[in-house]
């Protein structure tokens, strides 16, 4: 048999394994490079039938593909993706190869046969750099994500530590400045009026009292906000979360400042329901209210008016506190909310402002899950919004 095929020879010096059978589907040929990766030598497996001696291809799905082949049809693919191996081959650590199969027809005139050639491909090596490629693609992006998120790690950080050193620097401002000024007054007039007391008048001794009172309003304030906002930065207030009508909170906070409002000439009113339960921390948020309405007292004229409302908007309470007052430009605005940036602005009879209720307001609103904004323009007014999570039982 191996005479009368010698012209196959040919295949044995090609990196492919080689199988040849006739329409009996007995193998006739077996090159060198399938010897190497089945540890079949030709002469075990040469004038064998294909079927008996690889009994997993004695199957329907092989042996009508191979007879329509034989027959003269088109070539078939059986990859290991989708078949056992067509021979089972291996590497020389007896790990299975992965082989690609492909059935071709062929016809040699000067026998005049038909035969079906077997090529069989190693794509085990391929494979194995493909994974490889695959790992390392992986590790890349790996790499890539740790170090995006180490930025960011690090821009967090970065942003944190400007924080920290905004809210150092504001601290040490306040002692400085807004502290030490006006205990410094209290100081000089509390000795001009010691060593000088039997030469003033109970007038005089009068004039120089009444500013020291507006002064000491001033800066009890001062230090009320000052301690509140240390207390938050150093984690020392807990916040006790339960369920009370905001309703009652507004009414008491505007009665407490009708008067101040009254002095100053300035309406204030209320546009808001008998009940509107909220699920917040009641100190904090009574806090909040009495900064913004105090704030809108300090910019709006006198003959001016401030209107408190509240209402629902979806899971929420919506308070708005809006003035006729001062107004205010956009930059002004953008450094409402900002520790790290300082800011104070005089009132409309030139009261003075620590920069701290703002930025206490805002902590203590989103502490408690809201939000806080405002809509202002120079010269009409503002409006001061804030939101706190309503009770679930609220319609109850």
């Amino acid at each position: 048999m191996e005479e009368k095929y010698l012209q196959f020879q040919i295949f044995n010096s090609i990196p492919i394994g080689i199988c040849i059978i006739n329409t009996n589907f007995q193998i006739i040929f077996w090159n060198k490079q399938l010897e190497i990766w089945t540890n079949i030598h030709s002469n075990d497996i040469v004038g064998k039938n294909l079927f008996e001696s690889f009994p997993h291809l004695n199957s329907p799905k092989y042996i009508i593909p191979i007879s329509s082949v034989l027959d003269g049809g088109p070539p078939v693919v059986f990859s290991t993706q989708l078949h056992k191996s067509f021979f089972p081959s291996y590497l020389p650590n007896m790990q299975p190869r992965l082989l690609h199969t492909t059935v071709s027809h062929c016809t040699c005139p000067l026998l005049n046969e038909n035969f079906a050639v077997i090529s069989v491909e190693d794509y085990t090596y391929l494979s194995y750099r493909i994974k490889e490629h695959k790992r390392m693609r992986d590790q890349a992006l790996q790499e890539v994500e740790r170090r995006k998120k180490a930025e960011e790690d690090l821009r967090k950080s970065e942003a944190q530590l400007r924080e920290l050193n905004a809210t150092k620097d504001k601290f040490f401002s306040i002692i400085a400045h807004d502290l030490k000024n006006p205990i410094g007054a209290f100081k000089n007039v509390l000795e001009l009026l010691y060593e000088n007391f039997d030469e003033f008048s109970k007038e005089e001794i009068l004039e120089f009292i009444e500013p020291l009172k507006e002064s000491s309003n001033q800066l009890f304030s001062l230090l009320e906000n000052l301690l509140i906002w240390a207390r938050a930065q150093t984690g020392r207030i807990q916040l006790e979360f339960v369920e009370f009508n905001l309703i009652n909170l507004i009414e008491n906070n505007v009665s407490l400042l009708k008067l101040q409002a009254e002095n100053k000439q300035i309406q204030l009113l209320t546009e808001i329901p008998e009940k509107l339960m909220v699920f917040a921390d009641l100190n904090s948020i009574n806090t909040v209210i009495r900064n913004i309405i105090s704030n809108a007292l300090k910019f709006t004229y006198p003959g001016g008016k401030i209107t408190v409302s509240a209402r629902e908007q979806d899971d929420f309470a919506l308070v708005c506190v809006e003035d006729t007052g001062m107004g205010m430009n956009e930059e002004t605005k953008s450094k409402l909310f900002r520790i790290d940036v300082h800011h104070t602005s005089l009132g409309t009879n030139q009261e003075k402002g620590t920069g701290l209720g703002l930025i206490i307001c805002k902590e203590f609103v989103e502490a408690n899950g809201g939000k806080i904004w405002v809509e202002s323009e120079e010269g009409k007014g503002s409006k001061f919004f804030f939101t706190v999570p309503l009770a679930k039982t609220h319609n109850d």
